[in-house]
């Protein structure tokens, strides 16, 4: 239960066993396949169901939405990885959940640190909406770009070719659920395509706010970015929320991930942060101090202390207590 369950500790560290190690390598691959297979067969089983009730319509796309919005985790995992099929899943499982811009998006993201002016992080007095809003119109403009000189065969690399698949697989996607419900099918898959695309910047901005300028702002030329402890979620998201860590080092697998001893924590899970950013004055009352007080205290960094779930709270005058 330890494994799974509880806050990370350093202490925590695994040193796997080799065939172990290599059954949670082969995971995203595995994802891809169980992913795709899943959207062709509820495809099949959704030709009869043509007379859904609206309580019905909004049960299933809450259901696909869930499912295609986890299915970025295994997706990111297998983008940094080295071989040229565990890539090629990882287009595939970004162009199914319909956010293919992921491909490329992501490995920009990597080289462009710190980079609030171009809305790869977030500044610190920018709300979720707004720093959404930027960073997604930057997206479509390269991602049309790149689009377009894959097309006209100026660019034949690697994230041109990911850009393809990904693409293709979406346009593949939605037609298949179209032809299966129809019309419903169609706004179903694009309504669900984005919320991915929005959950996306929601987790960027959680990720990364605040850092690049503000209290922070003298880390900026670093690696830096907000971790949170909780063993389930790292389990589920494959260790996104060991953030900091993957940026030090984009290509280790997320099995031998940790934390990083100094990084920002974020006061609760990914599911309560994602929500909670959307109210920017509650979101700015909250964290500023938190934010100020971490940049203070980053030798000694304080997490939410989960005991079992991912929903724990630590407000800043009880971690100001306990010190």
């Amino acid at each position: 239960m330890r494994l799974i369950f509880g806050p990370y500790r350093q202490a925590h560290a695994i040193e796997w066993h080799e065939s172990i190690a290599s059954a949670l390598h082969a995971l995203p691959i595995i994802y891809a396949g169980v992913l795709l297979s899943g959207l062709v067969l509820g495809g099949v089983s959704l030709f009869d169901a043509a007379d859904l009730s609206a309580v019905e319509l909004v049960g299933l796309g809450l259901s696909l939405w869930i499912t295609i919005l986890f299915a970025l985790c295994p997706a990111h995992e297998a983008i940094h990885r080295r071989t040229r099929l565990e890539r090629f899943a990882g287009a595939l499982v970004a162009g199914a959940a319909g956010y293919p811009a992921l491909v490329l998006e992501h490995p920009l993201h990597h080289t462009r640190h710190a980079d609030w002016a171009n809305a790869e992080w977030p500044k610190a007095a920018e709300s979720v909406w707004q720093f959404s809003a930027r960073r997604l119109t930057r997206i479509a403009r390269e991602f049309s770009h790149e689009l377009a000189s894959a097309t006209s065969l100026r660019h034949s690399g690697q994230v041109a070719q990911s850009t393809w698949v990904a693409t293709l697989t979406t346009l593949v996607t939605g037609t298949w659920l179209t032809s299966s419900l129809g019309a419903k099918g169609f706004f179903l898959y694009l309504g669900c395509a984005a919320g991915c695309t929005l959950g996306m910047q929601l987790m960027t901005y959680l990720q990364h706010w605040g850092l690049a300028d503000g209290p922070a702002g003298s880390h900026a030329s670093t690696h830096i970015a907000w971790e949170e402890d909780c063993r389930f979620q790292a389990w589920v998201t494959l260790h996104i929320s060991f953030h900091q860590a993957h940026h030090l080092n984009a290509g280790l697998p997320f099995y031998r991930l940790g934390m990083s001893d100094s990084s920002p924590r974020m006061p609760a899970g990914y599911i309560l942060m994602m929500f909670f950013s959307m109210f920017p004055r509650l979101w700015q009352r909250h964290m500023v101090p938190l934010l100020t007080f971490w940049s203070s205290q980053e030798s000694a960094p304080i997490g939410a202390g989960h005991a079992l779930t991912c929903f724990h709270i630590y407000r800043l005058h009880a971690v100001r207590q306990n010190r």
